[in-house]
């Protein structure tokens, strides 16, 4: 990509002009040709991304309108460009679930199944779902947040060699969620 240096009067221009789009990255005002349409079909994966970010753009609005909800995203250490930029981004990347570590979980009342999860803001919360071999909600509720990690503790006995599937669900700030199973036996 060729750079040159233009003069004051186009720093900061955004838009059209002819045949040429201005646009800003950074400190930089970046000019390009105008794109063409091709004039096919959108995609059924293109209509899911544009639907998707415009429901992120929704997001970071409604960021910039609720004052306890900027609060939040002002509060991040590090913050790297504005709030709206840090409430779309969180809008559009959903958490990561890391790990499901099940090996403490023996079937008793109280026994930990620990989850590992991460977003690129905050995951606000993790749902630990126990189902039997038939698919029925032997036992669900949310996971407690310390030392890094989340966990549940079980709160119904399972009878020892039991197959189970634990399913957990990691949800952050706007909503995305993440989701998990694993089959164990008892």
């Amino acid at each position: 990509m060729a750079k040159a240096i233009l003069s004051a009067m186009f720093s900061g221009l955004r838009g059209r002009l002819g045949g040429v789009v201005f646009r800003q990255r950074g400190d930089l005002t970046v000019a390009g040709p105008r794109p063409r349409t091709t004039g096919r079909a959108s995609t059924a994966a293109q209509l899911a991304q544009r639907e998707r970010f415009r429901r992120a753009t929704t997001y970071g609005r409604s960021v910039l309108a609720d004052p306890a909800l900027r609060a939040i995203y002002e509060a991040r250490p590090g913050q790297r460009g504005s709030v709206y930029q840090t409430a779309l981004t969180d809008a559009i990347r959903s958490p990561v679930i890391d790990a499901l570590e099940t090996a403490a979980f023996r079937g008793a009342i109280g026994d930990p199944i620990v989850v590992r999860a991460h977003d690129d803001f905050a995951v606000t919360g993790v749902t630990v779902t126990v189902k039997d071999a038939a698919g029925t909600t032997l036992e669900q509720g949310p996971a407690e947040a310390a030392a890094g990690a989340w966990t549940y503790a079980a709160t119904r006995s399972v009878a020892p060699g039991t197959t189970v599937t634990i399913e957990v669900t990691a949800v952050d700030q706007p909503g995305n969620a993440a989701s998990l199973s694993r089959p164990i036996t008892v």
